[in-house]
């Protein structure tokens, strides 16, 4: 069964890579044991700006080519809380009883959704402030913007780490990795996971 058209892959692997050379080198700006591969903060931070500017742009690309409207569909489902999704939340905590029925998306993703463009916002504000701070002598020290980036960070590591376990290791889970690579998953795994949405199908 289809599950991801090309353009809700292409902003899933455009977050994945950008925010993962995000991480990478804000670890080598940021902690002391990568200073000696720091040395040359200038590149590192090119590279980070860079990578979030690539990111912002290429989301713009997508949304402005979306002609067929499948990511403001995407948008409408993972904005959409039933009492189904609030069941499975209660579930996915206890553990007892069935799983609730769950649509293309469980309550589980779409929280993982907003809690990630959340973040994604939060960086990017508190980014440019702490570049306007490095820049602009009237912003120096008026801004918590580092603390709130760091305090950013430390919320997204556990997300990420927890979404690639869910799609790597996790026997259960591990087939949805092959919907964001060739779009599709096994209808089987599409019933057992996301009953209601193999049904409209």
């Amino acid at each position: 069964m289809r599950r991801f058209w090309p353009e809700e892959r292409s902003l899933h692997w455009l977050l994945a890579v950008t925010f993962l050379v995000l991480l990478a080198t804000g670890l080598i700006l940021y902690l002391p044991v990568f200073a000696e591969l720091a040395a040359d903060r200038r590149l590192w931070k090119s590279i980070h700006l860079g990578a979030a500017i690539g990111f912002w742009a290429g989301l713009v690309v997508l949304v402005a080519g979306d002609t067929g409207g499948s990511l403001r569909h995407t948008a409408a489902e993972v904005d959409r809380f039933d009492e189904d999704d609030v069941l499975w939340l209660r579930w996915a905590v206890t553990r007892r009883g069935d799983e609730p029925p769950q649509g293309r998306f469980n309550a589980g993703q779409k929280l993982n959704t907003a809690f990630v463009f959340g973040l994604m916002i939060v960086f990017s504000v508190s980014g440019l402030l702490m570049y306007l701070q490095e820049t602009d002598a009237s912003v120096r020290g008026r801004t918590s913007a580092i603390l709130v980036h760091d305090i950013a960070t430390w919320i997204a590591v556990p997300l990420i780490l927890g979404h690639l376990y869910l799609v790597l290791v996790n026997a259960s889970t591990r087939p949805s990795l092959r919907g964001m690579v060739l779009g599709s998953v096994r209808r089987d795994w599409a019933r057992r996971h996301h009953p209601k949405w193999e049904a409209d199908e």
